[in-house]
């Protein structure tokens, strides 16, 4: 199975600063402060037009909490984080521990520049930023960079929190996540939130039409779609549910404070899954 070639810029393209960018957006509704006017123009639009839009975004920010503690109960020390986003905290790095060894992957330049400086500080942390698209996963996983990182003999935990729905080409992500699963070692975990319209058919759309109209394209999935991300990966719980209720259906492997669980401010799928 193959993907086509996708070169990351590591420059920035002219209009880098005055047209929103999605990473951006995902900082501001966080309550970050690496934005610029287009952005919060943005993020004012999304508020107006889905309000679900900061909790969306803080309990899909509390997940990698989640996913990570599950991989640390099963022993995993490797960590790969693709579509790592701007290192708003709390962040990976925050959670695991000393000596554990992490990757970061993006293909934002503005991401990787931020993730350079603040998420590679060097040990006792073993830190490498990878700028790259997870689109093109066969060249990915063929990095040196992944090679020098990871022990294959040892599982490795990834995450994919967020980072599909800004894909629009089905196929692609299919066969990419297909790629992942062939790649990793027996025992690593695969942990992915989605974004869905299932639990707000009424107003996701409005959610899409305001991304669309600062000319980010953002692509809700289904449940059959997200699910089938998985492969046949054991799941550690009932499978996709939603983001915000997940500690129900999850197993009881790490103790945290769950957010309410409305299921009208649902807006993703969320799941972890164990290669066996």
């Amino acid at each position: 199975m193959t993907t086509a070639h996708r070169p990351v810029r590591m420059d920035f393209e002219p209009d880098y600063f005055i047209r929103a960018r999605a990473p951006r957006v995902y900082d501001g509704l966080l309550g970050g402060t690496d934005t610029f006017m287009c952005d919060r123009e943005a993020i004012l639009d999304l508020y107006l037009s889905a309000p679900w839009a900061g909790f969306a975004a803080r309990t899909n920010r509390h997940f990698t909490q989640i996913s990570t503690g599950v991989a640390l109960r099963l022993g995993i020390g490797q960590f790969l984080d693709l579509g790592c986003g701007l290192p708003n905290r709390p962040h990976l790095h925050d959670f695991v521990p000393h000596g554990s060894r992490l990757v970061y992957v993006d293909r934002d330049p503005g991401v990787l520049a931020h993730a350079k400086f603040q998420l590679d500080p060097g040990k006792p942390w073993e830190t490498t930023v990878v700028p790259a698209d997870l689109l093109d996963m066969e060249d990915l996983l063929a990095r040196k960079e992944l090679a020098a990182a990871f022990d294959l003999e040892r599982p490795i935990a990834v995450t994919v929190h967020d980072v599909l729905p800004w894909n629009e080409d089905d196929t692609a992500v299919a066969d990419a996540m297909a790629v992942l699963r062939d790649w990793l070692p027996t025992g690593s975990t695969l942990s992915i939130t989605h974004l869905t319209a299932h639990f707000n058919p009424s107003t996701m759309p409005q959610a899409v039409a305001a991304y669309a109209r600062h000319g980010i394209t953002v692509c809700p999935r289904s449940l059959g779609q997200v699910s089938a991300y998985f492969g046949n990966f054991a799941h550690l719980g009932t499978g996709p549910s939603a983001l915000s209720q997940w500690s129900a259906h999850g197993p009881n492997v790490y103790h945290f404070t769950p957010y309410p669980a409305r299921a009208s401010d649902c807006a993703a799928f969320a799941a972890i899954a164990v290669k066996t």
